[in-house]
């Protein structure tokens, strides 16, 4: 069974990867694919897209993101 974890910050990236590792304990055939950074990526989940890169601070840098 494939399941998917999506996280946008820093707290849910680390959350999700003691969700996924707790989970792996239970039922280590699962895997994991989703949208995350470091912590999801070290827990063994593919990502599929880099948090990081939506990352944004200030009104400036939303604004540059659009176009």
């Amino acid at each position: 069974m494939e399941v998917m974890i999506v996280s946008g910050e820093a707290s849910g990236d680390m959350h999700g990867a003691r969700l996924v590792r707790a989970m792996r304990e239970l039922s280590p055939e699962l895997r994991f694919c989703g949208m995350g950074g470091t912590e999801l990526r070290a827990a063994g989940v593919e990502i599929l897209y880099d948090a990081h890169k939506l990352a944004v601070v200030g009104i400036t840098e939303v604004i540059s993101h659009l176009g």
